[in-house]
């Protein structure tokens, strides 16, 4: 199996939605389903200006071929309305590579319906990809506004705060040089390619005035969006 036809793809909606999208996902064949609860980071005004009323989110999570990723994401533009603002957000991202179980899962998928799926991708356009990149930022828990303050001055309209927890023993406190606390934060950015560089020098350079450590942040190519204009 080509490994750039397999895709990670996240859906993130208004709380108590997470179950829709996770059916559309069902439907399209997504595996290894994840939802985690999420806070969404826009500011008031942000979010009066894109129709949002709800700052509790449900992210999901899947894996599908590429032909499956896109049509999951015109089915959640139709059924849930993505195309318009505030409905919510979906973006996905090509995978490298990915264990034998995982892989299993599509090959099961790919073997009893070749005949859809090759029909599906002579009748699918691919996107041009990569004009989005996802940001993704470690912090304590206590760092969330200020950098995200921060993010926002660089030109970020908003992000999504997901609760995560360190694990691992008294002796792993330090990684890298960082001092590890229980109670983190990952926060999740989706930004034009234009904007990841200030947006990501603005957080770093936030950590390291807040705490005197540096920031662990990374950014990956975003494969297609829905839910964002621009």
């Amino acid at each position: 199996m080509n490994m750039n036809s397999i895709r990670w793809m996240a859906a993130i909606v208004d709380r108590g939605k997470g179950n829709k999208a996770a059916s559309i996902f069902h439907e399209h064949h997504l595996e290894i389903l994840l939802a985690v609860r999420g806070h969404g980071t826009a500011s008031s005004a942000i979010m009066d200006c894109l129709g949002l009323d709800e700052p509790e989110k449900d992210l999901v999570l899947g894996i599908a071929t590429g032909t499956d990723a896109h049509q999951a994401m015109e089915a959640l533009k139709h059924k849930m309305e993505f195309d318009k603002p505030g409905h919510g957000i979906a973006f996905s991202i090509p995978l490298s590579g990915i264990s034998i179980a995982a892989s299993n899962f599509l090959k099961d998928w790919d073997t009893s319906q070749t005949q859809i799926t090759a029909c599906a991708k002579e009748d699918t356009s691919m996107p041009d990809s990569k004009h989005y990149e996802l940001i993704a930022t470690v912090i304590n828990t206590d760092l969330s506004t200020p950098v995200m303050e921060a993010a926002r001055k660089a030109g970020c309209h908003g992000g999504t705060l997901v609760k995560a927890r360190e694990i691992g023993t008294d002796e792993g406190k330090k990684l890298f040089g960082l001092t590890l606390s229980q109670e983190k934060a990952i926060l999740l950015i989706l930004t034009p390619v234009s904007g990841k560089q200030p947006i990501l020098k603005a957080i770093c350079e936030t950590v390291l005035q807040e705490t005197g450590e540096h920031a662990v942040a990374f950014s990956m190519p975003v494969d297609e969006v829905q839910g964002i204009s621009g």
